[in-house]
């Protein structure tokens, strides 16, 4: 199994890349500083590149089976424009021309979908960003819809509060039907996207995922 992980070389992109190694996949990891990518193995290899950069995307997808996206917006007040979701645009340009259509990728509950109950979990953080992340929330849910429009195969993993604390394997989903603690460690969240590489039970789903 081949896949491409784009944002390697944040904090849940390096979980990704080091569980994928782990149960044996083939890893492209592309990332704009490789030196940021503290890991040599024979079955990794570095594809450096900006999210603006289509034919760099389009060499690190060509020839995978699942592509894989840890990337998230800036939360930063200072920010501009939207790069992310250039990126998506030019990883899902790149998936269509290469053929490749299994796409995993992150996002809120600020991103809605037709299975959610109204609850905190569904409601609550889309308030939250609206009022005080107003670009990123533009961001993140102009990705999930640009996801949602495409013709792939596609898992959009929502994730309200990652921590850096330890994996549990004690992961919960919900679409607003049951309670859940927003709280969940990063490393969880790169096992449960890890796991949809081969599980087909969310295809065009958007699960809700804490602990």
């Amino acid at each position: 199994m081949k896949i491409t992980v784009f944002g390697a070389s944040g904090a849940i992109g390096k979980l990704l890349v080091n569980k994928a190694i782990e149960k044996g996949y083939q890893v492209r990891a592309y990332v704009r500083n490789p030196a940021k990518i503290n890991l040599s193995d024979s079955q990794l290899t570095l594809v450096k590149g900006e999210l603006s950069d289509y034919n760099a995307i389009k060499l690190a997808i060509e020839g995978s089976d699942v592509v894989i996206s840890a990337l998230g917006p800036s939360m930063s007040p200072k920010a501009k424009g939207m790069p992310v979701l250039e990126g998506h645009d030019n990883i899902i340009r790149a998936m269509r021309e290469t053929g490749v259509r299994r796409i995993i990728t992150l996002a809120t509950p600020s991103v809605s979908f037709r299975k959610d109950k109204k609850s905190l979990a569904t409601q609550f953080p889309s308030l939250m960003a609206k009022l005080f992340l107003p670009r990123a929330y533009k961001e993140i849910v102009s990705i999930g819809n640009a996801v949602q429009a495409s013709d792939l195969d596609w898992t959009i993993v929502r994730i309200l509060a990652p921590k850096n604390i330890l994996e549990t394997g004690k992961i919960r989903v919900t679409f607003g039907e049951q309670k859940i603690n927003f709280a969940i460690s990063r490393a969880d969240i790169a096992r449960f996207m890890l796991e949809q590489v081969e599980d087909t039970q969310y295809v065009h789903s958007m699960p809700i995922i804490g602990s």
